[in-house]
């Protein structure tokens, strides 16, 4: 019988040290996905939590939302758990612009936001996938197009690795929690330069008080970044809010006459909605009462609102208010800071 290998010789040391290799992965990757697991899972559950409080907060008394059962239970299914992926510079490479481009640390950090970060992407609004899944998956898709933005966020990831920024900034202006809807603002009722480079659309009921109790902060957002952002409103008026439709309506006939915002604004302003609250608006504005009262009624306004909910279910809006900043998802009435997030990250890297 041939003697066994002596555990401490040279052949043992080397399959060990190939063996912890293979673990690790390739290249400075490895020492990244190491080094920063537990930062990781920490960084990941406060964001949860965050994300939790700040978007589908309601107090218990609250009317339930369309989506949910007369007991205020949820029927939406549960999005799985996010699972970090494993993907190499090879795999990857030939999806990321630049990624080829990148070495040692900054390429280190690029493969670990791209497989440690979630790609919200319109069609996976069931599932929660990597920025590198999301590529691998984008290519097989019959619409492409609808996750076009997953490869803006890619580039992004690139050019800040490259920027040395940590992974843990990387993540902050990569990671927006909510899918990515690709929405067609033609026409609706809008404010600030049509050509900002940051636009927040806002899908909203006139008579939710949460959808109230956001206008301050909208505001608040809207003052801090004047000129670098525009407001687009779309109706969302939802079936148990009887004066929701009517003052929808009745908004849309004052954008007619041009004064859309400041029916909008005595709208939120007002303590309770009925019939004679809506034609005193009219009246206080100075509109055209006569033609206010036909637009109100006609098919063109009604068209107007009802494409407006038609777009809400196309991409699953199931709240008031909701709300999209370049076309990612804010849901609830949340503090400026969570605009601000997005809009700052925007701005930095406007591509």
């Amino acid at each position: 019988m041939p003697d066994l290998p002596n555990p401490t010789g040279t052949s043992t040391v080397f399959g060990m040290l190939a063996f912890a290799l293979l673990l690790g992965g390739a290249g400075a990757y490895g020492g990244y996905h190491l080094g920063y697991a537990n930062a990781t899972i920490e960084a990941q559950a406060r964001q949860d939590q965050a994300a939790r409080a700040s978007a589908d907060a309601r107090p218990a008394e609250a009317a339930p939302a369309r989506g949910e059962g007369a007991d205020g239970t949820s029927k939406k299914k549960e999005k799985p758990p996010f699972e970090p992926t494993t993907l190499t510079r090879v795999e990857l490479s030939p999806l990321v612009p630049g990624l080829g481009s990148l070495s040692g640390e900054a390429e280190a950090k690029a493969l670990y936001v791209l497989n440690n970060v979630v790609g919200a992407c319109v069609p996976c609004f069931e599932q929660q996938y990597s920025i590198g899944k999301c590529l691998q998956r984008e290519a097989m898709l019959v619409d492409a197009t609808l996750c076009a933005d997953v490869k803006t966020v890619a580039s992004r990831v690139v050019r800040l690795a490259k920027a040395n920024k940590s992974p843990d900034e990387i993540r902050n202006q990569t990671e927006f929690t909510q899918p990515w809807v690709p929405l067609d603002v033609t026409g609706r009722p809008s404010r600030g330069p049509a050509d900002a480079p940051v636009t927040l659309v806002e899908y909203s009921d006139f008579q939710c008080p949460y959808c109230k109790s956001a206008q301050p902060n909208l505001k608040i957002v809207e003052e801090k970044y004047a000129g670098k952002l525009r407001i687009v409103f779309m109706n969302d008026p939802l079936p148990m809010h009887s004066m929701a439709r009517p003052a929808a309506l009745a908004a849309a006939a004052a954008e007619e006459q041009g004064r859309f915002w400041e029916y909008h604004d005595a709208l939120f302003a007002s303590e309770g909605l009925d019939e004679a609250r809506l034609v005193r608006i009219a009246n206080d504005l100075g509109l055209n009462v006569p033609k206010w009262e036909a637009d109100r009624k006609s098919l063109q306004v009604d068209q107007r609102v009802s494409e407006d909910q038609r777009t809400a279910e196309k991409w699953k809006i199931t709240s008031t208010p909701s709300f999209f900043v370049n076309g990612y998802k804010v849901k609830g009435a949340v503090a400026p800071e969570v605009f601000a997030r997005i809009i700052d990250a925007e701005l930095a890297d406007p591509s």
